[in-house]
C-alpha cells in the first residue's frame, strides 16, 4: 500500500511539473476562500434550489474551484454550485499551480418541506346537492407565509387555506391541496386526498308485500333507501296527508292494524338526521282494504257431481279478491291430509275410501278461514241390455232394437256390441246409434246371443263397464191387421162427456197407438176421454204396432162442443158491514135454460134474507161472516151437463173503521236543516180507493193523492204538526204527528286579536252558544284545514298561534256532532293581519280636496295604516315645528289663507322608533257658477215639471246651489223644490214665470260660495196631456209561454214611454211585449208618458199568468192480468177549460182503438201483454196553443196467470186398495203466494174421511175404488183473492178393486236343469213403481225384477218366490221349484297303436257312456281345437308332450254339452313307449324259440296255464300310493323268464304288463278275464310262421285291452312323479 501511495505521489508531482512547464505562468498567492449561501433564508428546504458560492477575497481572474461535500470531491469547478442536499461543504480556489487553502466547512441543512393536511367539515363521505362543505388546508408548523394550491383531479387552482363549496354534481372528484412559500419555489407535499362524492338525493321506496289486506290484519310498510347507510328520519303520508304517529320518526316501518279507513295510497319521505336534507316522496304504494273476510272459491276439476273410482280429481282453492301470501291446507272429514302449502289437492287414482267432506283452510298471519265441499266417489255404473219390445220372437222385415243402457247419465256413455261372444261384425241391416243397436229388417241369420258394455264418452279414464248378460234373439214370420170398436157413441159430444174407443188386433205383443190426425194421443188398446174437451175434436185412428212394425186402422171423426163457462160480474171486492153487495152470474151468448148455484168458500149458499138469490143474481146484506170467495155454477136442465164453476170473486169484509198508521223516517226527535224526512201514511187493513191528503198546522200542504209525504231538504219553516187525512166516499179519518226541525248551530270565533306582528301569541276560541251536545272542532285558515303542531296548537275549541308572517289570513272554525253525521256551517271569518317589519304612516287631509279654498277649515290627520296603537304624533310645516303637543294626530287650520299653503310633515314615534310622512297643502280662490234650463223646449205647461240647472265647471258634483228670482232670494213655494244643482218646479204655474239666477255653494265645504250667475227668463203656459193603452190578443188569464203585447200612446211630441209592473220599471218603449210569459210576469201593469220630468200615468192593467196545470193519472191499477179491463184517467184539478188529451206508453203516443180506447180524459185498456209499461198523459188547450207537461209516469205491470201443474207423487197412476196416494199441485212462480183448490170429475172436491189437504198436497190415506176419477186443481192467489189460475190438465186416477199378485216369468224353463245351465226368472206386476225381492225359501237373495243364476249348481236346488213391493204395499208370488242334476261326465283315455309306438305320437279318445250319440270338442291348454271326433291324434313333439288335453261332449239335445273331462299330459309316455319298443324287439328275436316250444308242447301234452299273480297288475289306487312310477318299477324289477317251453304263459304275462303300462283296468276281475282272453288268442294261433305275425297279434291284444279300459276315478287329474306320468285311466 505504501508503494502505491508513493507511486501516486510521483505521478502527481510529474503532472504538476509537466503542467507548470507547459503554462509557464508564475505561481500566485490565493487567499482562503469562504463558502457563502444564496438565498440566505433561515430555513432551507430540500425541494428548493440552494446556490453555494466560493468567494475569494482577492479579485483574481482565471481562478478555478474545487468543491467538496463531506470531504468528498464533487467534481464541480465553478465558483457557484447548486447544493446537493444537506452536508458540510468546502471549496478551494486555484490558478495554475497555485491553489488556496480549503475553505472552512459550511454546514448546510435542508429540511423536507412540511406536509399539508386536508381536513373536511363535515366529515361525511357523500354529499347531496345544495349541501355545504368546507375544505381546510393546514401546514405543519403553521401556515404563515404560505399560499395554497387546490387540486381537483387534474385541475389546479390557487386559493385560501379554506375552501367552501355549496355542493353540485360537477363538484364530484378527488380533492387535495399543497402549500407554496411566497416568493420561493418551495411547495409542500400534496396533502391527503379527499374524494368528494356528490350523488342524487335517494328516492325512498316503499317495500312491502302488502298491497291488500282485510280488517284486523297487521300490515307493515317499510320505507327503504337502497344503497344508503346514513341515519334517516322518516315521514309517512296517506292520500298526500301526513300520518301523525309516535315520536319514533327515525323508524322506517309503518305498522297498520288494518281498518277500512286504511284503504288508500301511501308515500314516505326521509330526512337525513343532523343534515338539512330531505328526499322526494316515494312512489305511491296503494293498499286495498277488502271487506270483512276473503271470499274463498273451492272448485272441483272435473266438476262432476260424482267421481268414478280410478279417475283423477283436483280440488282447487282460491280467493276471489286479488290477494296473495295465503297458505293452503287440506282436511278430509276434519282430518289433516296435507301439510304442504298448496292450493291444489290432487287425487291421482280415486278410491271409495277417499270420498268425504274436503275442507280448504287458508291462512295468512293469524287469520284462518275455511270452505268445504263434498267429494262423492263411487264405482262406475252397471250396464244393462234389453230388447226394446215385450217379446223376443220377431218376424222377417220387422225392426229389432236392442238397447244398452247405463242408468245414470245415460247420455254420457258410448257402447260396444258383441254377438255370440265375439265383436259384432258388419252387417248392412244392422246399425248402431249411441246406445241402440237396430236391425232394420230382421232375418233368421240375425238370431243369436247379444251382449254390450258401456264406455264413458268424455271421462276417458273411466274404465268400461262389464259386459251385460246375454240376450237371446230369435227371428220368425207372421203378418197382422187391427180394427176399431166404438162404445156409447154420439155424433156430437159435450165437453166433460166420456168418449171410449177400442183398438183390437189378432195375436199377442201388440202395442196400440191412438192418433188424433197425425198427433199421438195415447199408447193403449183403449182410447178413453173421460171428460172430452174442444181440443179433443178431430179425426182419430189407431195404429197397431209391435216393435217398428205397424198398421193403421180406418179414420173415425169425433165432434165436441164445450159447455159455456159462467163468470161473476161485480165491482165489489171489499166492503164494510151493512153495505149491499150484488153479484151476478153471467153466461154469455147462450140461450138455453140454466139453473144457477152459488158457493161461498166452496160451500153452497142458500137463498135467504141476507143472501138473496133471484135468477142469476146474489144480493148480500153485508155481515162480517160474508167475508170469503164466491163462485157460481150453472147446470143445463135438459142434459146432465154442468158448467165449471166461475172464477172466484173474493169479498173482503172489514171491521168498523180503518186503522191509520203514521210513521216518520228517520225517527229522530229533532231533525236538522238539510236532512230528508219521509212521513208515511197507511191503512192497516187491505183495502183500496182511499185518498191521502196532508196538512201542516191545519194547512193543506199537498193536493195530490199520495200516502207518502217527503221533505227532501228540511228547513226550519217546515216543522209543525203534520196530519194525514184518508178519505173514501164520504168517510174521512185523520192521524197527526209532531215534526221538529232546527238549524244546525253556527259557531263563531271569539278573540281580541285582529292584527299582530311576528313573534306574538294569538289565541282564538270557537264558541257554540246554547248547545249542550258534544262537538268536535276543526280549524281552517284561508279555507285549508289546520293541523295541531307547535306553532298552531289546537286544544278543545282553542287555537293558539305563535305568530309568523304565514299566519296572516282568514280563520274559520267548524263543529261536527259526535253522535250524528251533522256538521255546522263554518263560522264567520276572523281575519288576522300580520304586519310587515314597520308601520305604514297615512297622512290624510280633511277635506281631502287637492285644493283648499280660502276661508275654509282644513284638518291634517296622521294615522298608521295597520290597525295598531300607542303611537305619538308631531307636526312641521316646511321643516318648522308647528305643534309641540304630544300625541296630537290632527293639525287644524281654522280659516285658510293663501299664506298657509306649504309642505306639512307628520312624525310618529313609539319607543325609540320615529317615522315621518309629508304632504303638500294647496290653497286657492273658489270657481265661477253657470245657469241653464234642462229641456229641449222652453215653453212649459201647467203641472209640467220645469228644471233649471246651476253648474260649476270644476268638480260640479261637489257644489250645492242657492237660487234667486227677480233679484231676490227664492221664496218658499210648495211647487218648487231644489235638489243639488237643480231647481225643479214640480207643477208649473203661470206665477212661476220670471228671471232666475243662482250661485254655487260647496256641498261639503260650507264656507265656500261662488258669485251669482246671469239671469234666465222662464215662461209658463196652460195645457194637460193624457196617455192610453192598446191591448193585443188579450185574455183574462194567460198561461206560461203565451205572448202578451201592450202599446202606450200620447198626443203630442217629445214623449218617452215607460212600462211598469207595479212600481218596477220593465222597459222604456211605446210597446211592452212578453214573448213567453212566465209566472213571474203576473201583476199590475201601467205605462208612464214622460217629457222631461213631466209624466202622466196610464190606467192600471192586470196581467194574470198561471203555469199550465200538470195532469196526473188517477187509477187503482198498477198491475193486471191478461184480459182484464184497466181504466186510467188523466185529471187536471181545478181547471174548467176545454182540454184535448193525449196518452203515451213508454214515451210513444197511443192511438185510440178497440184495445186502447180513449174517450175524453179516459184511457181504457183491454189488457194484453204488450200493455206492460209506463203511461203518461198530456193535455192541450183547445183554442190556444197551450200544452201541459206530461204527467208523472204510471207504471202498469201485465202478468200472465202462472200455469199450475198437477202430478201424482209416484211413478204410477194405477193404484190398489189400501195404497196411499199423494197428488201435488204446484205453481212455479212465487209458489208461497198461492193456495190451491181441488176438483174431481169437474166438481169441487170435499174433504172426506180418507182425503186430506195440506198446502199444495192432496193425500188419500187408503185408496178405494170410489177414489178413481179425473182430478184437477188450480191455484188461488192468497192475497189477490180474485186471481186464480186455470185448472190443470186432468190426472186420471185409477183404483182397482183387486189384490194384485206378482207373476213369475220363466226363461227357457225345464223341469230338470243341468249344472252350469242358465236359470232366469222375471218377476212382473201390472203397473209401475214396483220393487222386487227374491227369496229362496225364507232366505232373501237379491232386490231386482230379474233373478238369474248364470251357472246353476246342485246347491241351487230349492223353492223360489218373489215379493213385489211398492211403498208399504207388498205381495208374494207363487212358489217355484228348481231341480238341478249333474251333467254326464266325459272320460278321456289313451289309445295305444303300434304305429303310435313307432312314430312317438299319442292317440286320445273321449267317451260319454249315457247311450246317446255325441260330438266332441277338444281343448289343449284351455284353447279349443278343431274337430268333433271322439278320437284326437296328437303329434309327439316338445310342445304337445307338455300340454294338457281335455274334452267334452256336444249334443243337439239337452244337455247340450257334457261335463269337461279331467286333463291328460303326455309327458314321458313317449319315452316309455320307446323302451317298450326295444323290449318288443327282444321278444321278436326269441320268436323262433317260442314257436318251437309251442309245437313241442302241443304234440306232447296239453299245456298248463300258469296262474297269473294278483300283483302282476296294479290298480289306480295302487298307483296313487306309489312313490316311484310304475314304469320305473317295471324297468327296475321286471325280468324275462324264457328258460323253458312254459314261457308262453310268461310271454302272455309280459304282454299284459306291457298293456298295463299303457292302460289302467277298472276291476281286478276284468283284468284277469281280459288276460285270459289274450292268452287264449295266443294259444289258438300259436303256430305262427312269421315273427311279424306274432308281433301284430301282441299289438292287437294290447289294442283290445286299451279299447275296453274304463276310467273309474273322476276326481283325480294326471300327476307327474319322478319325471314320468301316471293317469287315472288309459
Amino acid at each position: 500500500m505504501e508503494s502505491f501511495n508513493i507511486l501516486l505521489l510521483t505521478v502527481a508531482v510529474t503532472v504538476q511539473v509537466t503542467s507548470h512547464d507547459s503554462t509557464g505562468e508564475p505561481p500566485v498567492q490565493i487567499s482562503k476562500p469562504k463558502v457563502t449561501l444564496n438565498p440566505s433564508h433561515a430555513v432551507l428546504y430540500s425541494t428548493e434550489t440552494v446556490t453555494l458560492h466560493c468567494e475569494v477575497p482577492e479579485a483574481l481572474s482565471g481562478l478555478q474551484y474545487d468543491w467538496y461535500k463531506n470531504s468528498a470531491d464533487l467534481s464541480e469547478h465553478q465558483p457557484s454550485i447548486t447544493a446537493r442536499g444537506s452536508g458540510k461543504y468546502e471549496c478551494k480556489a486555484k490558478k495554475g499551480t497555485s491553489e488556496s487553502e480549503i475553505s472552512a466547512s459550511y454546514t448546510l441543512t435542508l429540511q423536507d418541506p412540511p406536509k399539508a393536511k386536508l381536513t373536511v367539515d363535515p366529515k361525511w363521505t357523500e354529499f347531496f346537492p345544495s349541501e355545504n362543505i368546507e375544505l381546510k388546508c393546514e401546514i405543519e408548523g403553521g401556515s404563515s407565509g404560505w399560499t395554497f394550491e387546490w387540486i381537483k383531479d387534474t385541475w389546479t387552482s390557487e386559493g385560501d387555506s379554506v375552501r367552501a363549496i355549496t355542493v353540485k354534481h360537477p363538484d364530484s372528484g378527488k380533492y387535495s391541496c399543497r402549500g407554496k412559500l411566497k416568493n420561493r419555489q418551495v411547495t409542500t407535499q400534496q396533502s391527503n386526498a379527499f374524494q368528494l362524492n356528490v350523488k342524487d338525493l335517494p328516492e325512498p321506496k316503499i317495500q312491502s308485500d302488502w298491497t291488500e289486506a282485510f280488517p284486523g290484519e297487521k300490515v307493515y310498510l317499510e320505507c327503504v333507501i337502497q344503497g344508503v347507510s346514513e341515519n334517516w328520519n322518516y315521514m309517512w303520508f296517506k292520500d298526500s296527508r301526513r300520518i301523525v304517529s309516535s315520536d319514533e320518526t327515525n323508524i322506517n316501518t309503518l305498522t297498520l292494524s288494518v281498518k277500512s279507513s286504511h284503504h288508500g295510497a301511501y308515500e314516505c319521505q326521509a330526512e337525513l338526521q343532523e343534515r338539512n336534507v330531505s328526499t322526494v316522496r316515494s312512489k305511491q304504494h296503494f293498499l286495498t282494504v277488502h271487506g270483512s273476510q276473503p271470499t274463498i272459491l273451492l272448485q272441483q276439476d272435473p266438476s262432476h257431481a260424482e267421481i268414478y273410482t280410478g279417475e283423477q280429481v283436483k280440488l282447487t282453492c282460491s280467493i276471489q279478491e286479488k290477494t296473495s301470501k295465503w297458505q293452503y291446507f287440506w282436511q278430509i272429514d276434519s282430518q289433516q291430509v296435507s301439510t304442504v302449502n298448496n292450493p291444489i289437492y290432487t287425487i291421482q287414482n280415486a278410491t271409495l275410501s277417499q270420498k268425504g267432506n274436503y275442507t280448504c283452510q287458508v291462512r295468512r298471519g293469524e287469520m284462518t278461514y275455511a270452505k268445504s265441499t263434498i267429494l262423492t266417489i263411487r264405482e262406475p255404473p252397471k250396464a244393462n241390455m234389453s230388447i226394446e219390445s215385450q217379446w223376443n220372437m220377431f218376424y222377417p222385415t220387422e225392426k229389432v232394437t236392442l238397447k244398452c243402457s247405463v242408468d245414470e247419465e245415460s247420455n254420457k256413455w258410448g257402447y260396444e256390441w258383441f254377438k255370440n261372444g265375439g265383436s259384432l261384425k258388419d252387417d248392412k241391416d244392422i246399425s248402431v246409434s249411441r246406445n241402440t243397436l237396430s236391425i232394420s229388417s230382421a232375418k233368421v241369420g240375425h238370431s243369436g246371443q247379444y251382449t254390450c258394455r258401456g264406455k264413458h264418452l268424455a271421462r276417458t279414464l273411466v274404465t268400461t263397464t262389464r259386459e251385460t248378460e246375454a240376450v237371446q234373439l230369435r227371428i220368425q214370420d207372421i203378418k197382422p191387421k187391427p180394427n176399431i170398436t166404438k162404445h156409447v157413441w154420439f155424433e156430437l159430444f159435450y165437453a166433460e162427456e166420456k168418449v171410449q174407443l177400442k183398438c183390437n188386433m189378432t195375436g199377442v205383443g201388440w202395442e196400440y197407438h191412438w192418433y188424433k190426425g197425425s198427433t199421438l194421443r195415447i199408447t193403449h188398446p183403449e182410447l178413453t176421454i173421460d171428460a172430452v174437451s174442444l181440443s179433443d175434436r178431430g179425426n182419430y185412428h189407431c195404429k197397431a204396432k209391435r216393435g217398428d212394425f205397424s198398421v193403421d186402422s180406418e179414420t173415425l171423426q169425433v165432434r165436441v162442443q164445450k159447455p159455456p163457462q159462467p163468470h161473476i160480474q161485480s165491482d165489489w171486492t171489499e166492503a164494510f158491514p151493512g153495505e149491499k153487495v150484488s153479484l151476478q152470474c153471467v153466461i154469455r151468448d147462450v140461450s138455453e135454460n140454466w139453473n144457477y148455484t152459488w158457493f161461498k168458500d166452496s160451500s153452497k149458499i142458500d137463498s135467504r134474507a141476507e143472501t138473496n138469490i133471484q135468477g142469476n143474481n146474489l144480493t148480500l146484506s153485508v155481515k162480517s161472516s160474508h167475508h170469503g170467495a164466491y163462485e157460481c155454477q150453472a147446470e143445463l136442465q135438459e142434459r146432465n151437463v154442468s158448467t165449471v164453476r166461475s172464477k172466484q170473486h173474493f169479498l173482503t169484509v172489514h171491521g168498523s173503521q180503518p186503522t191509520i198508521l203514521l210513521q216518520q223516517d228517520p225517527s229522530h226527535p229533532e231533525m236538522y236543516n238539510g236532512e230528508q224526512v219521509n212521513l208515511t201514511c197507511s191503512i192497516q187493513e187491505k183495502t183500496s180507493k182511499w185518498q191521502y191528503f196532508w196538512q201542516r198546522d191545519s194547512q193543506q200542504v199537498n193536493t195530490v193523492n199520495n200516502p207518502i209525504y217527503t221533505i227532501q231538504n228540511a228547513t226550519f219553516s217546515q216543522k209543525g204538526n203534520y196530519t194525514c187525512q184518508v178519505r173514501r166516499g164520504e168517510m174521512t179519518y185523520a192521524k197527526s204527528t209532531i215534526l221538529t226541525i232546527r238549524e244546525p248551530p253556527q259557531p263563531h270565533i271569539q278573540s281580541d286579536w285582529t292584527e299582530a306582528f311576528p313573534g306574538e301569541k294569538v289565541s282564538l276560541q270557537c264558541v257554540i252558544r246554547d248547545v249542550s251536545e258534544n262537538w268536535n272542532y276543526t280549524w281552517f285558515k284561508d279555507s285549508s284545514k289546520i293541523d295541531s303542531r307547535a306553532e298552531t296548537n289546537i286544544q278543545g275549541n282553542n287555537l293558539t298561534l305563535s305568530v309568523k308572517s304565514s299566519h296572516h289570513g282568514a280563520y274559520e272554525c267548524q263543529a261536527e256532532l259526535q253522535e250524528r253525521n251533522v256538521s255546522t256551517v263554518r263560522s264567520k271569518q276572523h281575519f288576522l293581519t300580520v304586519h310587515g317589519s314597520q308601520p305604514t304612516i297615512l297622512l290624510q287631509q280633511d277635506p281631502s280636496h287637492p285644493e283648499i279654498y280660502t276661508g275654509e277649515q282644513v284638518k291634517l290627520t296622521c294615522s298608521i295604516q295597520e290597525k295598531t296603537s300607542k303611537w305619538q304624533y308631531f307636526w312641521q310645516i316646511d321643516s318648522q315645528q308647528v305643534s309641540t303637543v304630544n300625541n296630537t294626530t290632527i293639525y287644524t287650520i281654522q280659516n285658510a289663507t293663501l299664506s298657509q299653503k306649504g309642505n306639512y310633515t307628520c312624525q310618529v314615534r313609539r319607543g325609540e322608533m320615529t317615522y315621518a310622512n309629508s304632504t303638500i297643502l294647496t290653497i286657492r280662490e273658489p270657481p265661477k257658477a253657470n245657469m241653464s234650463i234642462e229641456s229641449q223646449w222652453n215653453m212649459f205647461y201647467p203641472t209640467e215639471k220645469v228644471t233649471l240647472k246651476c253648474s260649476v265647471d270644476e268638480e260640479s258634483n261637489k257644489w250645492g246651489y242657492e237660487w234667486f228670482k227677480n233679484g231676490g232670494s227664492l221664496k218658499d213655494d210648495k211647487g218648487i223644490s231644489v235638489s243639488r244643482n237643480t231647481l225643479s218646479i214640480s207643477s208649473a204655474k203661470v206665477g212661476h214665470s220670471g228671471q232666475y239666477t243662482c250661485r254655487g255653494k260647496h256641498l261639503t265645504r260650507t264656507l265656500v260660495t261662488t258669485r251669482e250667475t246671469e239671469a234666465v227668463q222662464l215662461r209658463i203656459q196652460d195645457i194637460k196631456p193624457k196617455p192610453n193603452i192598446t191591448k193585443h190578443v188579450w185574455f183574462e188569464l194567460f198561461y206560461t209561454e203565451e205572448r202578451v203585447q201592450l202599446k202606450c200612446n200620447m198626443t203630442g211630441v217629445g214623449w218617452e214611454y215607460h212600462w211598469y209592473k207595479g212600481s218596477t220599471l220593465r222597459i222604456t218603449h211605446p210597446k211592452l211585449t212578453i214573448d213567453a210569459v212566465s209566472l213571474s210576469d203576473s201583476g199590475n201593469y201601467h205605462c208612464k208618458a214622460k217629457r222631461g220630468d213631466f209624466s202622466v200615468d196610464s190606467e192600471t192593467l192586470q196581467v194574470r199568468v198561471q203555469k199550465p196545470p200538470q195532469p196526473h193519472i188517477q187509477s187503482d191499477w198498477t198491475e193486471a192480468f191478461h184480459g182484464e179491463k184497466v181504466s186510467l184517467q188523466c185529471v187536471i184539478q181545478d181547471v174548467s177549460e176545454n182540454w184535448n188529451y193525449t196518452w203515451f206508453k213508454d214515451s210513444s203516443k197511443i192511438i185510440s182503438r178497440a184495445e186502447t180506447n180513449i174517450k175524453g180524459n179516459n184511457l181504457t185498456l183491454s189488457v194484453k201483454s204488450s200493455h206492460h209499461g209506463a203511461y203518461e198523459c198530456q193535455a192541450e188547450l183547445q183554442e190556444r196553443n197551450v200544452s201541459t207537461v206530461r204527467s208523472t209516469q204510471h207504471l202498469l205491470t201485465v202478468h200472465e196467470p202462472p200455469k199450475p201443474n198437477l202430478s201424482i207423487e209416484s211413478q204410477w197412476n194405477m193404484f190398489y186398495p189400501t195404497e196411499k196416494v199423494t197428488l201435488k199441485c204446484s205453481v212455479d212462480e212465487e209458489s208461497n203466494k198461492w193456495g190451491y183448490e181441488w176438483f174431481k170429475n169437474g166438481g169441487s172436491l170435499k174433504k172426506v174421511e180418507d182425503i186430506s189437504f195440506s198446502g199444495n198436497t192432496l193425500s188419500i190415506s187408503s185408496a178405494k175404488a170410489g177414489h178413481s176419477g179425473q182430478y184437477t186443481c188450480r191455484g188461488k192467489h192468497l192475497t189477490r183473492t180474485l186471481v186464480t189460475t186455470r185448472e190443470t190438465e186432468a190426472v186420471q186416477l185409477r183404483i182397482k178393486d183387486i189384490t194384485p199378485k206378482p207373476i213369475i216369468k220363466k226363461h227357457e224353463w225345464f223341469e230338470l236343469f243341468y249344472t252350469e245351465e242358465r236359470v232366469k226368472f222375471d218377476c212382473n206386476m201390472s203397473g209401475v213403481g214396483w220393487e222386487y225381492h227374491w227369496h229362496k225359501a225364507a232366505k232373501p237373495l237379491i232386490k231386482n225384477s230379474e233373478f238369474t243364476i248364470d251357472a246353476v249348481s246342485l246347491t241351487d236346488t230349492g223353492d223360489y218366490h218373489c215379493k213385489a213391493q211398492r211403498g208399504d204395499f207388498s205381495v208374494d208370488s207363487e212358489t217355484l221349484q228348481v231341480r238341478v242334476q249333474a251333467r254326464p261326465p266325459a272320460f278321456l283315455s289313451l289309445k295305444t297303436e303300434l304305429i303310435d309306438i313307432m312314430t312317438g305320437d299319442v292317440t286320445l279318445r273321449c267317451n260319454i257312456s249315457d247311450g246317446r250319440q255325441w260330438n266332441y270338442t277338444w281343448f289343449m291348454n284351455g284353447q279349443q281345437l278343431n274337430g268333433s271326433s271322439d278320437v284326437l291324434k296328437v303329434t309327439g313333439n316338445e310342445e304337445t308332450i307338455k300340454s294338457e288335453f281335455k274334452c267334452k261332449g256336444i249334443n243337439t239335445e239337452r244337455p247340450l254339452y257334457s261335463a269337461l273331462s279331467d286333463g291328460f299330459v303326455a309327458n314321458n309316455i313317449i319315452f316309455k313307449r320307446k323302451i317298450l319298443l326295444a323290449i318288443s324287439g327282444c321278444l321278436v328275436c326269441c320268436i323262433f324259440i317260442l314257436i318251437i316250444g309251442c309245437i313241442i308242447l302241443k304234440i306232447t301234452h296239453k299245456p298248463e296255464v300258469k296262474e297269473t299273480p294278483e300283483d302282476l297288475f296294479f290298480s289306480m289306487t295302487d298307483s296313487k300310493n306309489q312313490i316311484i312310477s310304475p314304469m320305473k318299477e317295471y324297468m327296475d324289477n321286471r325280468q324275462t323268464e324264457l328258460e323253458e317251453s312254459q314261457g308262453k304263459a310268461e310271454l302272455i304275462s309280459d304282454c299284459a304288463s306291457a298293456v298295463h303300462e299303457d292302460s289302467v283296468i277298472k276291476e281286478s276281475q276284468e283284468k284277469a278275464e281280459l288276460i285270459s282272453d289274450c292268452a287264449s288268442a295266443v294259444h289258438e294261433d300259436s303256430v305262427i310262421k312269421e315273427s311279424q305275425e306274432k308281433a301284430e297279434l301282441i299289438s292287437d291284444c294290447a289294442s283290445a285291452v286299451h279299447e275296453d279300459s274304463v276310467i273309474k276315478e273322476e276326481d283325480t287329474s294326471a300327476t307327474v312323479a319322478n319325471g314320468l306320468t301316471s293317469f287315472k285311466g288309459l
